[in-house]
């Protein structure tokens, strides 16, 4: 007897499936590299960054496990946990050793970073409800460690006493106003002022390390053209998330209002499949208008 042909959903899932077991294989890797985990902050945000990019797919995955059979959901749910489990346990060992090299180094935490490490100490609350909710059901393994998720956390606590505080970086009074009357070159009042040393900056200096400090939306995502066919470079899921947020939009809403469904975005936003024209032109559109949003924000939080 022939087989029914599989829901077009199950077979985008299955897809998505395999596209999970080789991020995973890929972060493993990527954690095996010591000189991948080296002393720098940016480099920890971007391995947060590559975390995060692999738990949408797999939650992606998780949220279409209702359209299988009834029969496959149940070993499908518990492959996807297992998967999932085991990087979540790369997570908390690599983020040990990227917070242990980064307080080795000595180099002053940048801005911002205090309300980064802040939200990865509220992380380890969701990693041990998880495995209170699944451990048992799904079998997972090797059990969490008590001790590698307190070292984390007296890390992690560590490093925000450390990491400045944003009111530290108020601007300065506005510097005194120069008489418009000339004044002769050898007029004391004439020379330069050097900056107390610790003086804080004038506004517009201030403002301009700010901007160059803080993590930007991008305005455009990087597209490349191959035979007409439109690739979004991969990754472009985590800016493309961000901008969600800010416009307080999930990704299947988006996948609606550019005409295509949360699955093929997603595949779209990795890299995985091409976009079509339209659905690309949307995207970059929408990308621009919260970019210009957040810059704005950003400006009126400073004023």
């Amino acid at each position: 007897m022939k087989q029914a042909a599989l829901k077009p959903v199950v077979q985008e899932t299955l897809k998505l499936v395999g596209v999970v077991e080789n991020q995973s294989r890929e972060l493993l890797a990527f954690c095996r590299n010591e000189q991948n985990l080296s002393a720098n902050f940016s480099d920890y945000k971007r391995f947060v960054e590559k975390m995060e990019h692999f738990y949408v797919f797999v939650d992606l995955v998780d949220g279409r496990i209702p359209e299988f059979d009834e029969t496959k959901q149940k070993p499908l749910r518990k492959h996807l946990s297992k998967i999932r489990w085991k990087v979540t346990i790369l997570e908390l060992d690599t983020t040990r050793v990227y917070l242990i090299n980064i307080t080795r180094s000595g180099r002053r935490l940048p801005l911002g970073s205090r309300e980064f490490l802040m939200r990865r100490l509220d992380r380890l609350s969701e990693i041990a409800q998880y495995y209170d909710r699944f451990g048992e059901e799904h079998e997972l393994a090797p059990p969490i460690s008590e001790e590698l998720i307190e070292s984390v956390r007296q890390l992690l606590k560590d490093s925000i006493e450390k990491a400045p505080r944003l009111e530290e970086f108020t601007p300065a009074p506005p510097p005194p106003q120069l008489s418009a009357t000339p004044r002769s070159v050898s007029s004391p009042s004439h020379n330069p002022i050097t900056p107390a040393a610790g003086a804080l900056l004038p506004p517009d200096m201030v403002a301009t390390r700010h901007a160059s400090s803080m993590p930007s939306l991008p305005a455009k995502l990087n597209v490349k053209e191959q035979w007409g066919r439109f690739f979004v470079e991969k990754g472009s899921i985590v800016a493309v998330s961000q901008a969600c947020k800010m416009a307080a939009l999930s990704l299947d809403q988006l996948a609606q209002r550019i005409g295509v469904s949360r699955v093929a975005l997603t595949l779209m936003l990795s890299g995985q499949d091409p976009m079509p024209r339209p659905a690309m032109e949307k995207l970059q559109q929408f990308m621009m208008d919260q970019a210009r949003l957040s810059q704005q924000t950003e400006l009126r939080r400073r004023l």
